[in-house]
């Protein structure tokens, strides 16, 4: 046998494999994953874009610039006048304009003729302003999405109108969801017992209220005072902010919101904590003295949290649809403070829709993406946070 054969043959060693996700947090390893889903980086996109005009106009709220049309502000400049013996009611329908607007445009009347209505006698010669070539203008460059039918900016009240839907959301989110929902749902699957009982016969009580019906009784009976009492805070700290932001028609909408909105979210958190109640790592907290709530901050809230994400693109998307649905109605924001729902309101019906399409396409096509766009996104992360359920 020659000495080549019997010289052993290296062997082939294989080339150590490199992991880049090695030594990643789970929370990076998920975000990185997200990432990679185009419909998320879409989602995403659209609500940061939405959500960032949105909150560009909180400037204004602070008396900084912005550049922006009052939302408020009708854009109308020319003047009709009155006939001799001419009742108000027979004027604005022949100019088709409202008695509200002309009492807003024109102070010196209601100064003039005291409180106006429809048999309000005017006086001849006296000049009206009134909406004529401002109003129901197409997309321009002066007005990018057009104007309504009392000369209003659409893309100033589109911008203002997100303003409105990150308030509701966020404070609707951190007091239902998190606040209510999160602790109470961690308590009544931790505890058990009566306080569990006692929890969930609450929430089903509220689940049998008929919803509606309540938020038309609560707009009906105490919106008054509810103006009432932020005009009284108003007064004591020397100005109009709370009204001129329309705070007092947000905060009643959003307690209401809250009251019905926080029992789902509160069984689907009792639910994870029942499951996971006794695992090891919290039966060994407990062996070494811990108190209940360092176990549900400190053991359960971060097991659950990941569910707690993907329910928040639910609530975002459920409070968004809410608003306009009860502004719609008539009893969620009340003008002038600017919403989606009052928009989508103030559009009319087929026949403006047919001559003037902007009206409703602007607002619409805008809550539609915030819904879908939140939808999506949550579709994505559930898909990270829990593969096997695809």
């Amino acid at each position: 046998m020659s000495s080549r054969e019997m010289t052993p043959r290296p062997r082939s060693v294989a080339a150590p494999s490199f992991d880049p996700g090695a030594g990643e947090s789970p929370w990076r390893r998920a975000l990185r994953s997200l990432f990679k889903k185009r419909v998320a980086v879409l989602a995403l996109l659209a609500i940061t874009i939405i959500y960032g005009a949105g909150a560009y106009t909180f400037l204004d709220a602070f008396g900084i610039p912005t550049g922006l049309q009052d939302p408020t502000k009708t854009n109308l400049t020319l003047r009709r006048p009155i006939r001799e013996g001419e009742l108000l009611g027979d004027f604005v329908a022949r100019h088709g304009v409202s008695v509200e607007t002309v009492a807003q445009l024109n102070p010196e009347v209601a100064d003039e003729f005291g409180p106006l209505a429809e048999a309000t006698t005017l006086r001849a010669g006296t000049q009206l302003v009134l909406q004529l070539d401002a109003a129901l203008q197409a997309p321009s460059s002066e007005h990018w999405f057009g104007t309504d039918r009392t000369g209003r900016d659409l893309f100033s009240q589109t911008l203002f109108s997100a303003r409105t839907t990150i308030v509701m959301t966020i404070i609707v989110f951190f007091l239902g969801s998190l606040f209510l929902g999160l602790g109470l749902g961690l308590l009544a699957g931790y505890a058990a017992g009566w306080i569990d009982q006692v929890i969930m016969r609450i929430g089903d009580v509220i689940l049998g209220i008929p919803g509606l019906l309540v938020l038309i009784v609560v707009s009906s009976a105490f919106r008054e005072r509810w103006t009432d009492a932020f005009t009284d805070i108003d007064n004591f700290l020397g100005g109009s902010f709370f009204i001129d932001q329309g705070i007092d028609h947000i905060t009643l909408l959003v307690v209401a919101l809250t009251f019905f909105g926080w029992v789902d979210t509160a069984r689907f958190v009792r639910a994870q904590t029942l499951s996971l109640r006794e695992a090891d790592f919290i039966l060994a907290a407990e062996s070494i003295g811990a108190r209940t709530p360092r176990i549900l901050v400190r053991h359960l809230f971060p097991g659950i949290l990941p569910w707690i994400i993907v329910g928040l693109s639910a609530t975002f998307a459920g409070v968004a649809g809410a608003e306009v649905v009860l502004t719609f109605l008539g009893i969620g924001i009340q003008p002038p403070t600017a919403s989606f729902g009052a928009m989508i309101a103030d559009a009319g019906g087929i026949r403006t829709f047919n001559l003037h399409p902007h009206l409703l396409l602007v607002p619409g096509v805008t809550v539609a993406i915030i819904i879908f766009a939140f939808n999506l996104l949550g579709d994505a992360v559930n898909d990270v946070v829990n593969p096997r359920g695809r």
